[in-house]
């Protein structure tokens, strides 16, 4: 089935009232569009994650070299023991309260970023604020070097070819090129943190390895190196998906936010009077425009969803903005309000799989927003249509111009 890439709403909402549980024999796999089955997916036993559980995955990583096989590692396509064992020990650097002590670092990097910007006479959201501002939180967060921080910015908008639902051949070689190179870099660093830790995100996370567990480096093909400490691969691993999964998330997130409350002055006038509803506008932008559209389950046992049979091996997608929309878990769903509470959206995912950045990006994103706020005031969109980029697996603006109000 065909889902338009500038409007979608009209094709889910069809898709949601008439065949919630629909197999579509093109993709192999069933759309998944209500809330209620989505939610049982993500929240429920007998889905995986992981690409091994799936034939036409398996086959596809089986063909990547380093860029998939670094993904591999993740939470993202881990299932129990190994994702609960993980999440476990990556859960302390993640939490609200472990969060909220990088808020001055935060801060200072959003303000960096946005000190020129009150002078422009015309400003590109995507280019100079959504994509550059999570990058360099980054930046900070691991403390790298210039010339790291030149590496991440040269090579992270590459990885992302890894995360689409059916990526090209250029797309996943640029995406290993890209992680061969980060992988280089960031090792030699991550061996030195081990032994010499600093106040880094790096840092943090290496202190919270397993003793006795062998490092997978040779599954990287990075063994050469001779970092054998533990959990080396997983840090590495970790701080991969933040540049991708991570990244992208955040910065879609922003352009989205700031085109739906241009797009609704109403809304943005109320924030503006009261920045006090800048955590509830934050979920509701996650809501009504999710920044990924799809996740993809495989099905572990024999069972009814939906009133469909689905078979062990068979691949489910939960279309995310459709689901988000779904008028029997919100009240008129297709209106923007930033008072609405609660607002239990599944951007994020949920269950086992629930995003365990979600608090970083929710917390870049708010600082970004609040010392935005002030500046929406003085721009307007810029004529013609928002500029959708044409992805499976994002919702995603290429590019958002505001010009001087």
């Amino acid at each position: 089935m065909m889902i338009p890439t500038v409007d979608p709403y009209p094709a889910y909402r069809a898709l949601r009232e008439q065949h919630p549980v629909y197999w579509d024999s093109d993709l192999n796999a069933f759309l998944i569009s209500s809330y209620a089955e989505a939610s049982a997916v993500l929240r429920g036993p007998g889905w995986s994650s992981d690409p091994n559980r799936n034939p036409a995955l398996a086959a596809r990583f089986d063909r990547a070299e380093l860029g998939t096989q670094a993904l591999r590692t993740t939470l993202l396509t881990m299932d129990p023991p190994d994702h609960t064992r993980l999440r476990r020990l990556l859960a302390p650097a993640f939490t609200p309260r472990a969060i909220d002590a990088l808020h001055p670092r935060i801060t200072a990097v959003v303000k960096a970023a946005l000190a020129d910007l009150g002078t422009a006479g015309e400003v590109d959201v995507i280019a100079e604020i959504g994509y550059p501002i999570p990058l360099a939180v980054m930046c900070e967060l691991l403390d790298v070097d210039i010339e790291g921080a030149q590496l991440l910015r040269t090579e992270t908008p590459k990885l992302v070819g890894m995360l689409e639902f059916d990526p090209d051949e250029e797309a996943v070689l640029a995406a290993e090129e890209a992680t061969a190179s980060l992988a280089l870099h960031l090792l030699p660093i991550l061996g030195d943190r081990r032994h010499r830790p600093g106040e880094d995100l790096a840092s943090q996370l290496l202190c919270l390895g397993d003793d006795g567990e062998a490092l997978r480096l040779g599954e990287l093909g990075l063994g050469e190196l001779g970092l054998d400490e533990l959990g080396l691969d997983e840090v590495l691993a970790t701080c991969i998906l933040l540049l991708t999964a991570g990244h992208e998330t955040t910065a879609n997130l922003i352009g989205n936010g700031v085109l739906t409350l241009m797009q609704h002055p109403d809304q943005l006038d109320l924030l503006q009077r009261d920045p006090a509803l800048i955590k509830p506008a934050i979920e509701e932008i996650l809501r009504f425009e999710c920044p990924a559209k799809i996740v993809g389950r495989t099905n572990l046992v024999d069972r009814q969803l939906g009133g469909h049979a689905i078979r062990a091996g068979q691949r489910v997608l939960i279309l995310l903005g459709a689901a988000n929309r779904d008028p029997e878990q919100f009240r008129d769903p297709e209106c923007f309000d930033i008072t609405r509470t609660p607002a239990p959206h599944l951007a994020f995912g949920a269950g086992p799989h629930f995003c365990l950045g979600a608090a970083l990006s929710r917390a870049e994103v708010q600082e970004t927003l609040r010392q935005l706020l002030p500046l929406l005031t003085e721009w307007r969109l810029a004529p013609g249509a928002p500029a959708w980029r044409v992805s499976d697996t994002f919702r995603a603006l290429e590019k958002l111009h505001l010009v001087s109000a």
